[in-house]
C-alpha cells in the first residue's frame, strides 16, 4: 500500500466511492421487481409485497442500510480535501457548480425520462402489474401488505410504502409518517408542495427529485460543513482525536452518534432507515424542506470530514477492513434476527415500544457504520493502486447512477415473462443497465460537452482540475480522454483499457 499522508491520489476510496453509487443499480433493480414484473401468488415476505423472497428483502435492506451512508463518509473525505486544497471561496464555487448544474440539469432530464419510461413500460391499476403505484399513491391506496425495505411500513389494505409525507399510515387516524403536515392540502411540507404544482399543474410529477435527492443533500452538507469541521478540527488532530479515529472505536462511535439521528428518521415502525421523503419533493419545493434523515446522512458526511483530518488512520482501517465488514454483517444479521424478539414490523404491526425500538435502531445504526467502515478498509487494503477498470469505472458511475432507472425498468420488462429466479433477474438486468449507460456514456456524454458536467475530469487553463461530484479533489491532471472509436461494447473495452492516459478524478493523479 503506497503512503498515506501527503500522496497524490486515493485510488482506492474513488473505487469505493463507484462501487457505492453501482450498488445502487443493484438495490433499485431488487425494489423495481415488483413495479415491473408480476409477482408470484403467496404471503409476503418480511416487509416486502406479495411474492417476495426473504433473501432478496433482506439483501434490499442491507444494501440500504450502509450504501448511502459509505458514499456520504467518502464524499465528506473529499470535500475536507477540496477545502483544504482550495479555500473556502474556491471550494464553495466548484461545490456548487460541479453538484448544483447537473441536479438542475437533472430534474428536467433523467426525472421526466424515468416516469415516461416507467409509466410507458408498466401496466396494470395504479401503474404496475400488481397495482402498486410509482411515487405517493393517495391515501388509502393500493391494498398490497407492506413495503419493500426502506420505504416505510404500509398496513394491511393501505398503502404500500407509507403515505406522502406528512399523511399517515393506513389513511386518516393512522399512525403519522414523515414530516408533520402543513397548511394546505399538500404543503409546505405536503410531497410536491404547493410551489411545484402551482408552476407544473398536473406535470409537476415529473419534476420531483427521485434519485437525484442526494445531489440535494450534497449541496446542504458541503455549505454546512467547513465551520463544522472547523470545530471538530479543534479535537481532529490531538491524541484524542487519534484515538477516536481508532479502526475499531471509529464506527462504533459512527454507529452510535447516529442512533438518535435514526430514531428520528425511522418513524414510529422503528424500522431503519426510511424512505427519503425528499424523493416526493417537487421543484422547488425541496428548497425549503428539512427532512428527517438529513441529519443522519449529515453525520456520515461529517464523519468523512474529520476522517480527512486524521486520514493517517486509513492505514489502520486497511488492516483491520475484513474485520470490520465482518462484524457488521454480523451486526446486521442480529438485527434481522431479533427482530420478531422486539417486535419485527409487519403487515398491521403497532408502533414498537421505546426500549424495544432503540435496541433494534442501535444495532441497524452500528451495522450500518461498521459495514461502510469496513468496506473502505477493504478496498484501502486490497485496491489502493492505479487500475485502468477502476479509473473507468470511477470516472462513469455518477452518469452510470443518473441515467440507471429507466435502463432497469425496460431490462425488468423484458426479462419478467421469462419468470426467472430472482437473483438471475437482478443480475442480468443490473449489469445490462451498468453497461447499457457505460454505452450512453461513450456515444452522449464523451463527444459532447456534456462531458464537463457528468464526465471525468479535464485539465483547465489555469491547471486546476475540476472534481466529480461528491468526492473530489485532484491534485494535478492529465491530458483529455479520447473517444472510442464505436458505441458498441467493444467501444466500452477500449475505453477502459485506454484509460490509463485520460483524465483524472476525485483525489487525484
Amino acid at each position: 500500500m503506497t503512503p498515506l499522508v501527503d500522496r497524490p491520489r486515493y485510488f482506492a476510496l474513488d473505487c469505493v466511492r463507484a462501487a457505492a453509487m453501482l450498488l445502487g443499480v443493484v438495490y433499485h433493480t431488487i425494489l423495481f421487481r415488483m413495479f415491473v414484473a408480476p409477482m408470484p401468488p403467496g404471503p409476503p415476505g418480511p416487509g416486502g409485497p406479495p411474492g417476495a423472497s426473504g433473501p432478496a428483502v433482506w439483501l434490499q435492506d442491507w444494501l440500504h442500510s450502509f450504501r448511502m451512508p459509505l458514499f456520504f463518509l467518502i464524499s465528506g473525505f473529499f470535500s475536507a480535501m477540496m477545502f483544504e486544497k482550495y479555500g473556502a471561496g474556491k471550494y464553495m464555487g466548484r461545490r456548487w457548480t460541479r453538484i448544483g448544474v447537473p441536479l438542475v440539469v437533472g430534474l428536467f432530464t433523467f426525472g421526466p425520462l424515468y416516469i415516461l419510461t416507467r409509466d410507458a413500460v408498466t401496466s396494470g391499476p395504479g401503474g404496475g402489474p400488481v397495482g402498486v403505484p410509482f411515487g405517493p399513491p393517495p391515501v388509502g391506496g393500493s391494498g398490497v401488505p407492506g413495503p419493500p425495505p426502506g420505504f416505510g411500513l404500509g398496513a394491511p389494505g393501505g398503502m404500500p410504502f407509507g403515505p406522502p409525507p406528512g399523511g399517515s399510515v393506513d389513511g386518516p387516524g393512522g399512525v403519522p409518517f414523515g414530516p408533520p403536515p402543513g397548511g394546505g392540502p399538500r404543503g409546505p411540507f405536503g410531497a410536491g408542495g404547493g410551489v411545484s404544482e402551482r408552476i407544473f399543474g398536473a406535470s409537476d410529477r415529473y419534476f420531483h427529485l427521485n434519485h437525484l435527492w442526494f445531489l440535494w443533500y450534497l449541496l446542504v452538507f458541503i455549505t454546512l460543513a467547513p465551520p463544522v469541521g472547523w470545530c471538530f478540527d479543534r479535537i481532529g488532530r490531538g491524541p484524542l482525536g487519534r484515538w477516536l479515529r481508532g479502526p475499531l472505536l471509529f464506527p462504533v462511535v459512527l454507529g452510535t452518534v447516529g442512533i438518535p439521528a435514526l430514531v428520528a428518521a425511522a418513524g414510529p415502525f422503528g424500522r431503519g432507515l426510511g424512505l427519503v421523503p425528499a424523493i416526493f419533493r417537487g421543484f422547488p419545493d425541496f428548497l425549503w424542506h428539512f427532512d428527517a434523515d438529513m441529519a443522519f446522512y449529515a453525520i456520515d458526511f461529517l464523519a468523512g470530514w474529520w476522517l480527512f483530518q486524521g486520514r493517517a488512520a486509513l492505514a489502520a482501517l486497511a488492516r483491520w477492513g475484513f474485520f470490520n465488514l465482518a462484524l457488521g454483517i454480523a451486526t446486521f444479521a442480529a438485527y434481522v434476527s431479533f427482530g420478531p424478539g422486539l417486535g419485527f414490523p409487519g403487515p398491521g404491526s403497532a408502533p414498537q415500544p421505546d426500549p424495544n425500538r432503540l435496541m433494534w435502531l442501535a444495532l441497524y445504526s452500528l451495522s450500518s457504520a461498521f459495514t461502510a467502515v469496513g468496506f473502505i478498509g477493504v478496498f484501502q487494503r486490497c485496491l489502493d493502486r492505479p487500475t485502468r477498470t477502476g479509473r473507468y469505472l470511477a470516472d462513469t458511475a455518477l452518469w452510470v447512477y443518473l441515467i440507471h432507472q429507466p435502463l432497469v425498468i425496460v431490462g425488468l420488462a423484458v426479462v419478467g415473462p421469462l419468470q426467472l429466479p430472482w437473483w438471475v433477474q437482478t443480475a442480468g438486468v443490473a449489469t445490462g443497465a451498468v453497461v447499457g449507460g457505460l454505452l450512453l456514456f461513450e456515444a452522449v456524454v464523451r463527444p459532447t460537452p456534456l462531458m464537463r458536467l457528468f464526465g471525468p475530469t479535464i485539465r483547465g487553463q489555469t491547471g486546476d482540475v475540476a472534481s466529480e461530484v461528491g468526492c473530489e479533489a485532484n491534485r494535478g491532471g492529465s491530458d483529455p480522454p479520447t473517444a472510442p472509436n464505436s458505441d458498441s461494447l467493444r467501444s466500452v473495452a477500449q475505453a477502459v483499457a485506454a484509460h490509463g492516459t485520460s483524465a483524472g478524478t476525485s483525489s487525484g493523479d
